[in-house]
């Protein structure tokens, strides 16, 4: 009997025992999914992430953890080896199989490597363990301004606000471009009356002197005036400053929490003569001269330390106050400041000029008017880039530009029925030139030495190698340029003349928009346009019934005139 009732009992707890095992077959599967332990081996389990960047090795520290960060434990026994790559889960805890648990917030590494060590050790304590940091999180940092792309981006506790500073800009420029290309799908019908009417606008605006590019709002972010609120601390950014001198506080680490301030620029200061690097740079309160001098690069060799001048906004329209140097270092530089630093050899230390696009060093520089060449300031700016057109030059005044011109205004103020032809004409020059601007050759100027002034905007234009043909050809648009090629050539690459000519051919050179005929022998110039007029087309029914209705007025006109005649 008794052996009857232990064997049913043994049928019934088959199940019982069979459930037990899958239970733990799935606990155990789970665990090997969290941890890799090896048996008597002692090859760590290696992330197969991408290696991070970093600028120097993570201090133990200062590391803050947090949920995502990677840890890897190596534990020796006296009979075995156990490796974990353990990922500290999002409320901040860390599990160790068989071991515990512990809570990661607000530890440090090395105070995390210390609580690890201590619970493994309270489970064995003859063991051996070996704890390193392997895998660095990430996770979102909220960055505010008034700027369209402001929001949370992607950071490590190994970017520093520089990097950050990076992604922000390339995500804009991602996103513009994106913009550009959805654009750019619509048809081509579309488009072609649109782009026809921003071309002429832009062309008249630009040629006026009344069009002025303004600033992306990203190119108006401030890098010097960032601020970062971690917690009960705010703390100061400024990248320029960095870049100059080193100082890592100026760029720190990103913690996570952290919310950061982007600005506009607010302000700027200018500083021009004998330092490195002349122009205008973003204004921060409370920086001295000698902190303004060191963001510009510092002072050059051959300058009078003795007669540096700092004019303040308000004083224009009173002598500048001139400033001792080693006397008074620590003078606060005010907003629009403007600081020159004049050459020892330099009588007029005020003639500032300055040079941008494809330069090695643009900005603003000293010359020393009927002397300096366009040659040497261009050796003075460390030369052309790879990409430069080295044909090209463009000048442009900002001190003539701003004088009014009153013919033009007189001109303008007459309606176009009583504007003579003459006065026509003199609307469509000052069209073509902007007041107080030049595009000429490079070569032809460039050991002139009148040819630059103070106040000259001097811009040295990308090397684009085309030609356009456009008008009554078959494929109007851009084609790439060639010294060897002849006019015929690229009327050819454009597809040949269509039948709607005029039998009118222009070249329009692009130094100095002057518009020529067309022949064959001409040498051909980057950027050149070579246009084909069309027949204008025109309502032959609206053309005959202007006909009818001008010839029904002179009959009126005939017979109104014969009766004054009969009656006279």
């Amino acid at each position: 009997m008794k052996k009857i009732i232990a064997v049913a009992l043994i049928i019934q707890s088959v199940p019982y025992f069979q459930t037990l095992d899958i239970n733990s077959l799935r606990l155990a599967q789970r665990q090997i999914s969290k941890s890799t332990p090896q048996l008597n081996n002692n090859t760590s389990s290696m992330s197969k992430e991408k290696p991070f960047l970093i600028d120097k090795s993570i201090s133990p520290k200062q590391y803050k953890v947090g949920p995502g960060d990677q840890i890897h434990i190596n534990i020796i026994s006296s009979n075995e080896t156990f490796d974990y790559s353990l990922v500290i889960s999002p409320t901040g805890e860390l599990l160790i199989p068989s071991v515990g648990l512990i809570n990661t917030n607000k530890l440090n590494l090395y105070e995390l490597i210390k609580e690890i060590k201590n619970k493994i050790k309270s489970w064995n304590s003859n063991a051996q363990v070996n704890i390193e940091l392997e895998g660095v999180r990430k996770f979102k940092v909220l960055v505010t301004g008034q700027f369209d792309n402001a929001g949370y981006f992607v950071a490590t506790p190994i970017t520093r606000v520089s990097d950050l500073y990076e992604n922000i800009l390339q995500n804009y420029f991602e996103e513009k471009k994106n913009n550009y290309s959805q654009s750019n799908s619509k048809t081509h019908s579309e488009t072609i009356g649109i782009q026809s009417r921003i071309a002429v606008d832009d062309l008249y605006k630009r040629k006026m002197g009344v069009y002025q590019e303004e600033d992306s709002q990203i190119q108006l972010l401030s890098k010097r005036n960032i601020l970062i609120y971690r917690e009960l601390d705010t703390l100061e950014v400024d990248i320029e400053c960095f870049k100059v001198t080193g100082n890592i506080s100026m760029n720190p680490y990103i913690e996570q929490g952290d919310v950061i301030q982007i600005p506009y620029i607010e302000s700027y200061f200018y500083i021009n003569g004998g330092v490195q690097r002349p122009g205008r740079y973003e204004f921060k309160k409370d920086e001295t001269l000698e902190e303004v001098i060191e963001i510009a690069g510092g002072l050059k060799s051959n300058i009078k330390k003795d007669n540096i001048r700092v004019i303040h906004s308000e004083m224009l329209k009173e002598k500048p106050k001139i400033l001792q140097l080693i006397n008074d270092k620590n003078f606060k530089i005010r907003p629009e400041d403007n600081i020159m630093i004049p050459f020892s050899n330099n009588k007029k230390p005020n003639d500032i000029i300055e040079i941008t696009g494809e330069i090695k060093f643009p900005g603003t520089y000293s010359i020393v008017p009927g002397e300096t060449t366009l040659g040497d300031l261009i050796d003075i700016s460390g030369g052309f880039t790879e990409i430069a057109d080295t044909n090209k030059v463009l000048f442009n005044n900002s001190k003539i530009s701003e004088i009014p011109d009153r013919e033009l205004e007189r001109v303008l103020l007459k309606t176009e029925l009583n504007r003579s032809i003459e006065e026509k004409a003199y609307i469509k020059a000052r069209v073509r030139t902007q007041k107080g601007s030049l595009e000429t050759s490079l070569q032809e100027v460039i050991e002139d030495q009148n040819i630059i002034v103070a106040h000259d905007q001097i811009h040295i234009p990308k090397y684009f190698p085309y030609v356009e043909v456009i008008g009554a050809v078959n494929f109007p648009g851009r084609y790439p340029y060639s010294v060897n090629k002849t006019t015929s050539d690229f009327i050819e690459m454009a597809g040949g003349i269509i039948r709607n000519k005029s039998g009118k051919k222009f070249l329009v050179k692009s130094t100095t928009s002057q518009r020529i005929k067309l022949n064959n022998r001409q040498k051909l110039s980057s950027g050149d346009i070579i246009f084909i007029a069309e027949k204008l087309e025109y309502n032959q029914w609206f053309a005959a019934k202007e006909i009818v209705t001008a010839i029904g007025q002179l009959a009126t006109i005939v017979l109104v005139i014969q009766r004054i005649l009969e009656t006279n």
